[in-house]
């Protein structure tokens, strides 16, 4: 015997925590092997990694977690990772404002090896009606030598993004 049990939401029998949200309607996950070089740009550049997902509720919040793969810095040099977000099929724009959802990672001397890390409950500043898309977005700081995922003979560079959607 089956049994399907669809419902309009997920919330906790003692509700839904402030900030917060209720159960996991849905995950995607999305996977960048390549790599990526920069010396010069200090422009923020897509980084080829996007999941989208296509919410079940138009009120949702997402649970987005990026980790995996190895950025490298040298010789002075800097870099910041941003989230940017598509909504309903629009154009990628910054999710948050100010630094909230940027990531800096610095070398003052030598060279630094370090796994992306971002995670953050996003809440969409307008109802989702068809999808949702995230992408990190990378520039070098100062100009100096960075790689946004590091793959090569000593390693096997993979970044792995999930997105959750999470009810409201």
């Amino acid at each position: 015997m089956t049994s399907e049990l669809r419902v309009d939401k997920i919330i906790p029998t003692t509700g839904v925590p402030t900030g917060g949200g209720g159960g996991i309607v849905q995950t995607t996950v999305g996977r960048l092997y390549s790599h990526f070089d920069d010396t010069t740009n200090q422009s923020y550049m897509a980084s080829g990694l996007i999941t989208t997902i296509t919410p079940r509720f138009s009120n949702s919040k997402f649970f987005v977690q990026m980790n995996g793969g190895r950025i490298k810095a040298r010789n002075a040099a800097g870099m910041n990772v941003k989230m940017y977000v598509s909504l309903n099929g629009g154009s990628y724009a910054a999710a948050y404002s100010g630094n909230r959802g940027d990531t800096f990672y610095y070398s003052s001397s030598g060279e630094i090896q370090v796994p992306h890390s971002f995670t953050d409950l996003y809440t969409p500043s307008t109802a989702i009606t068809s999808t949702i898309a995230f992408q990190p977005y990378w520039r070098s700081f100062n100009g100096g030598e960075v790689s946004f995922n590091v793959s090569d003979s000593n390693s096997y560079g993979e970044v792995v993004m999930t997105v959750m959607e999470v009810s409201a």
